[in-house]
């Protein structure tokens, strides 16, 4: 089993990648973005702050 940091990491990976990936394959980097945030319990507040970190860094 992962522990949550491996998973915390793993999840700002995958936004990351969402905001960098081919219009294609979106819905499967959302679809996964979700459900690592719920494994977690991040609420959507700072999964937003998490996606707008993400976007500020590739500025």
């Amino acid at each position: 089993m992962r522990s949550e940091t491996e998973i915390r990491k793993k999840l700002q990976d995958e936004i990351d990648i969402y905001l960098t990936c081919p219009k294609f394959s979106v819905e499967e980097h959302a679809h996964n973005i979700t459900m690592l945030a719920w494994v977690v319990d991040v609420s959507d507040k700072e999964l937003s702050d998490m996606i707008r970190d993400a976007e500020s860094s590739f500025s």
